[in-house]
Parts: structure tokens; sequence; C-alpha cells
């Protein structure tokens, strides 16, 4: 169900044609949104986004549509100049700081997958030949570190001087950013010692099918949209409490079963949590 054919049904259902009542209506859908967006975690409205904790900055901004966080990883992403032949099984960095075995190698001429063996001063064996000659920019990337989330209270008892930097191990969302009252930042434990590479993966708010026309709810789940939408309808119109509480129901029994999509099905399988069974009697 698009926007086009929501809109139709809430005024079918509704039988109210009255332009006042037709102006309203994507104020109806966007707050069934919200209510539906912050009711279920839905696995389809799961993202991810890489970024950069700079040294010495203990602030990490959110992203402009993020809701709720699942996890921060942090990894250590050194890059330098290198050089190096083809068919050569090391370079040679302009700085080996930060650069430890097992990590990930990538750059003009170095063969994909390629990963650090060993550092010996400058000079870094990779486990495959080169591709080509190498020269320019060269990017390292280490393991994934989860870090640990927290109160705000509890990384500043921590690490109560901004002075003391290392690998970080916690994040707790520390508030507005300060350039943008209305977006959040996250705040990590300790300051970081160097510049880390940083993914986060998080619940978001998608865009409202009043402005995309479509979206996964109603494409998968319009049952919710559709009577939530309704009980705000009514809510407007000051319509009848029996036929409002008709509607209501049905859009909690929807959410119901939104939610055990969402909380229920799409956290287990089969192999690990067994097939879903009903008593019978």
């Amino acid at each position: 169900m698009n926007y086009t054919q929501l809109s139709a049904a809430i005024q079918s259902y509704t039988d109210n044609t009255d332009a006042s009542f037709i102006a309203e209506i994507p104020t109806f859908v966007r707050q069934t949104e919200q209510r539906v967006y912050n009711a279920v975690q839905i696995a389809n409205l799961r993202k991810n986004m890489t970024g950069t904790l700079q040294a010495g900055n203990k602030y990490l901004s959110c992203p402009d549509d993020f809701l709720s966080a699942y996890s921060l990883a942090i990894y250590a992403a050194p890059s330098t100049t290198a050089t190096g032949t083809t068919g050569a099984f090391t370079i040679v960095v302009a700085s080996a700081t930060s650069i430890v075995s097992g990590m990930y190698v990538t750059g003009s001429g170095i063969a994909t997958g390629a990963i650090v063996v060993t550092v010996v001063g400058t000079t870094v064996t990779l486990d495959k030949a080169n591709t080509g000659n190498v020269s320019g920019t060269v990017s390292f990337q280490g393991d994934y570190t989860y870090l640990l989330n927290r109160d705000v209270n509890y990384v500043r008892e921590v690490y109560p001087n901004p002075s003391y930097k290392g690998t970080p191990k916690y994040y707790a969302i520390f508030g507005p950013q300060s350039l943008d009252v209305d977006e959040l930042t996250f705040i990590v434990g300790p300051t970081p010692d160097v510049n880390y590479g940083a993914e986060l993966h998080f619940y978001y708010y998608p865009e409202s099918i009043v402005t995309a026309n479509t979206s996964w709810l109603g494409d998968n789940f319009d049952s919710v949209l559709l009577y939530g939408s309704l009980v705000e309808a009514y809510t407007y119109m000051k319509g009848e409490q029996d036929l409002m509480a008709l509607y209501d129901t049905k859009f909690k029994e929807a959410l119901m079963l939104l939610k055990n999509l969402g909380d229920g099905k799409q956290r287990g399988d089969a192999y690990l949590d067994g097939q879903v069974k009903i008593p019978v009697r």
C-alpha cells in the first residue's frame, strides 16, 4: 500500500472527504509511524554507518536519522605513504606507527585482501604479492573492538580527566551537538589516543511514506499503518467511541503481529531456537 492508496482508504473508512480533514491525513500517518517505530525494532530499519574518532576528541556525532544504538565498534585505521614493486611481498612505509600483524591493507598496487604478516622497522611484509607498483597512500585496518554502552556519569567517573588518552572502551549518549541542538552526540572513554575508524549499527527513522509514497511498512505491514491512522483520524473527528475502540483494537493486534516479527522471529532461527510451537489441547 502506497501513500496514495493509504490516504484513499482513510477517507473511505471514515467516509470523510472534507478538505480540512484531507489536509490533516499526513499528520495522522506520521503520528502512527512515530508510534510504530518507537514500539518495535524491525531488522529492516537498521543501518550501518562508518566514521572516525579523532585523536584527542572524546565526542562522536550521531547520524541525523539516529533513533537508538545496536552497537558501536572501533578499529585501528592508520594510513601512510608507501612504496613497493610488482610481485614483491613487502612494502616500505613512511611510518609504521600503529601498524601490526593481522591488519588488512588497501592501496594502489596492493593485492585484494592482503594482510600484514610482519613489521620490521618501516618494512611491512604481506601475505600476498603486490599486483602492481605501490605508491601513494596505503591504508590499514585492524580488528573490530566493540565498545560497552554505559551512562554518561559512568564514563565521567571512570575517566574524570579528559586529558587521559587511550583506546576507548565505553560509550554513552552525551546529549545534543553544540552545532545542532536537534541532533545527538556520543561520548567515549577514555579520550582516543589516535584516530580510530568507527562503525555504528543503529535503528533509524526511515523517510515517511507521506513524502516517499512507499515504505517498508506500507509494502509489508499496511494494516498497522491503516488502523493506526484511523485511530488518529477518529480522534481528530471526535468520532464514535465504539468505532474508535474497534480501530484501536485492530491497530494493537497488527502492532503485536509486527512485534512478533521484529522482536521475535527476526532475532532467531530454527537451528538454535527451534521452530515456533503452538500448544495442542
